[in-house]
């Protein structure tokens, strides 16, 4: 599921699912985007620390508009590396259209002290099929259902939902790292008050299922949504401006 980065070693997951649930064959296609309230130039910072309280990086998301497209770009970088060492980076940019974040293509690359990796997407214009690779190896075509998301641009797709009480909605994500289809069910279990180094929000607390794991959200109730806080299992980001 959505992990994103292990900074201490060598940034390895992704920030939202990776390959850790079943196959997406049981999902009904269907789009999930209300109206999308982010636009060109849109920057958030966040910090990003070990489930046991350690401080482990920091995060940038960025929007930038590309044509009728966008580009969804998202940065994190090791904060505190050995020194004279080059921090650990994961950025990956997803280009998708700017109504309906339907993608596009996907390019993640990750540089660690021990290993790098590049990931890529491409999503046929017929909308069947997507080939997806990994550094040098031989792309793979995988059968899509009509109405796909990309698993990294999570942090801004689930922005775009029209929340409230009792909302329940799935989908079928792309997760390129793992070269698979999966579903994805999403809950609001109620509104809290959530403290971030960026202030006090209101925010809409959203469960993530992917199988038998389960991850939590929290989402600026007022525009543009935000998202105020997400626990993927490993780390915690929480919104600092």
């Amino acid at each position: 599921m959505i992990n994103r980065i292990v900074l201490v070693s060598l940034v390895v997951c992704a920030a939202l699912f990776g390959a850790c649930g079943p196959g997406a064959s049981g999902a009904k296609a269907e789009p999930i985007v209300g109206s999308v309230p982010f636009a060109d130039g849109e920057r958030l910072t966040y910090s990003i620390r070990a489930d046991l309280g350690a401080s482990g990086g920091k995060g940038t998301l960025s929007v930038r508009r590309d044509g009728a497209n966008l580009r969804l770009e998202q940065r994190y970088e090791e904060v505190s590396p050995p020194a004279g060492v080059t921090p650990n980076t994961d950025t990956t940019t997803v280009v998708a259209g700017a109504g309906d974040l339907r993608p596009t293509s996907m390019l993640r690359e990750q540089s660690g002290r021990d290993q790098s990796h590049r990931y890529a997407a491409d999503y046929a214009a017929d909308g069947k099929t997507v080939s997806v690779s990994q550094d040098t190896d031989k792309p793979k075509s995988i059968p899509v259902p009509e109405i796909i998301y990309d698993n990294e641009s999570s942090l801004w797709l689930w922005r775009t939902l029209v929340l409230a009480d009792g909302y329940h909605a799935r989908y079928v994500s792309l997760d390129a790292v793992g070269k698979t289809r999966q579903t994805v069910d999403l809950t609001v279990t109620g509104k809290q008050n959530i403290i971030v180094p960026a202030g006090t929000f209101e925010a809409w607390r959203l469960q993530v299922r992917n199988g038998r794991a389960t991850r939590v959200a929290w989402i600026n109730v007022a525009a543009p949504h935000q998202i105020v806080q997400w626990d993927n299992g490993a780390q915690v980001f929480q919104l600092e401006r």
